[in-house]
This record gives C-alpha cells, sequence and structure tokens, in this order.
C-alpha cells in the first residue's frame, strides 16, 4: 500500500489528534452556515491553521449543506511549491494519513492519468502542503469521502477544467487550495486581492489576471466551469495575515468563496 504520510502536521496544524479536532471546532463555530444547494468548489487558503484556518472556515462550513448519506469524491486542486513540470500531477497514493486517521484516494485519480498531460511526479507531493491541509477540514465535516489530489503546475485552466468535466458526478465536489496575493504591506494586498474577488464575484477571467492568487490556474478552472454550467459564485470572506496572527508589514492574502448551482 502507497502511503502519503503528513508532511506539515505539527507545523502548519497541530499533530495531536483532540488539539486539532478542537482548533477546526472552534474556526468552524465563529463562521457563518450560510444555505447553499447543490454546492460545487470552494476555494479555500494553504497556510497554517493561525493564520488561514479561520478563513477556511467560511468555506468549509457551507460542506455542511451537502448531503451525509452520500460519499462524496473531491478533486483537491492546488499549485506546486516545490516541483515544477508540465501538465498536472496526480497524487496516485492508496490514501494520504492525517492526525485525524487516513483518507482514502479515489480509484478515479489513477484513470486520470490516461489524459494527456496528467502524471505522477512523486517529487511534487512528498513535501507539498496545499492538499494536505484541506484535509482535516474534509475529515472533521464529511462522514464519507475520498480525494483524486492534483497538483497543478503548467496547464491551462481550460483543459484542467475540460479534464475535471469528465470524471465530475453529482457526488463530486472541487476544492481549490489557495493563498492570494503573498508579502506586500497590508493596504496594498488589499488592494491586489480585491482583482481576485471581483473576479469571482463576476466570473471574469480577465480580472482574474490581475490577481496573484498561487492557485490561479485551479480559480481560473471553477470561473470557467461556471460559466460553462450555470454555475454562481460568491466570496464569503477576505482577510490577511496581518488580521490574523502575522504583522501588517508583510501579509499574505486569503479568500474564501463559494461554487454553487442552486440558489
Amino acid at each position: 500500500m502507497r502511503i502519503r504520510e503528513a508532511a506539515v502536521a505539527g507545523a502548519f496544524y497541530p499533530d495531536e489528534k483532540e488539539e486539532l479536532q478542537s482548533m477546526i471546532r472552534a474556526f468552524l463555530n465563529s463562521a457563518p452556515l450560510y444555505k447553499f444547494s447543490d454546492i460545487k468548489a470552494i476555494v479555500s487558503p494553504h497556510a497554517g491553521y493561525i493564520y488561514s484556518g479561520q478563513i477556511a472556515a467560511y468555506g468549509y462550513n457551507q460542506l455542511y449543506n451537502l448531503n451525509p448519506d452520500k460519499k462524496w469524491t473531491v478533486f483537491i486542486i492546488g499549485p506546486s511549491h516545490y516541483a515544477y513540470f508540465n501538465g498536472a500531477s496526480v497524487g496516485v497514493f492508496d490514501l494520504y494519513r492525517t492526525p485525524l486517521g487516513p483518507v482514502n484516494v479515489s480509484p478515479l485519480a489513477k484513470k486520470l492519468l490516461n489524459e494527456e498531460g496528467f502524471h505522477f511526479v512523486l517529487d511534487a507531493h512528498i513535501e507539498e502542503h496545499c492538499i494536505e491541509v484541506q484535509l482535516p477540514f474534509l475529515q472533521y465535516i464529511l462522514p464519507r469521502f475520498e480525494i483524486i489530489p492534483i497538483i497543478t503546475s503548467e496547464i491551462s485552466h481550460e483543459y484542467l477544467a475540460d479534464v475535471i468535466k469528465r470524471y465530475f458526478t453529482e457526488n463530486s465536489i472541487i476544492v481549490i487550495s489557495s493563498d492570494l496575493s503573498h508579502y506586500y504591506p497590508y493596504e496594498v494586498a488589499y488592494k491586489i486581492d480585491e482583482h481576485c474577488n471581483e473576479a469571482v464575484e463576476n466570473l471574469d477571467i480577465r480580472e482574474l489576471d490581475k490577481c496573484e492568487a498561487c492557485g490561479k490556474t485551479g480559480i481560473a478552472a471553477a470561473i470557467y466551469l461556471s460559466k460553462r454550467n450555470g454555475w454562481r459564485s460568491r466570496v464569503l470572506i477576505h482577510k490577511t495575515s496581518g488580521d490574523t496572527a502575522g504583522p501588517k508589514t508583510q501579509v499574505v492574502g486569503y479568500g474564501s468563496y463559494i461554487f454553487f448551482k442552486g440558489e
């Protein structure tokens, strides 16, 4: 069995189960729960939980609207921080492990390797945090789910979206892992991140060109899918590390966005 062990437990989030559960519970309890129906995707940050966990909770709290009796397939799409390659790398492990237990990888993940430009680059996954930090939130909220972990490098958002669409079912959702601007002064970061917020709210790919999100490819894919399939979108919250646990001289932006089909 091929297991992807936790790489950033004890650094980005607690490595002790009860402490981690307590932290996630506190984040979720402080976030609103809206009445979204037919949720298709969320965008969630991937920084250390003390910086971005409370923003991530805004998106994850909405997953309580999902049918808990279903088994969900979660496409998790994030940018590569440690390896450069063409296309997308699919984490074809058997499972990922976090302090909350194992997370099964969907058998569909291996089928993606048949798509042009989709392959398995081991170095892109071993230390990568963008997928891993999403898992404890999913484990806390969803009773039954499996994941398709996808790390992007050089790939067009249109092609990425078209491939995902072929495997997307009524029991699927997408989690796009992305921070926004990086290491600007507080006021500057807010101005830059407003391009990201406006792009999502208006489903405007051209506005997204001015956004400096590290996971912009995944966000663009969600906008592309929304325009083709009649999905709607909303910015749930936008903050920076200067609002949560860091200084305001150099901040990282975080947004929690949602894409949905219903009201």
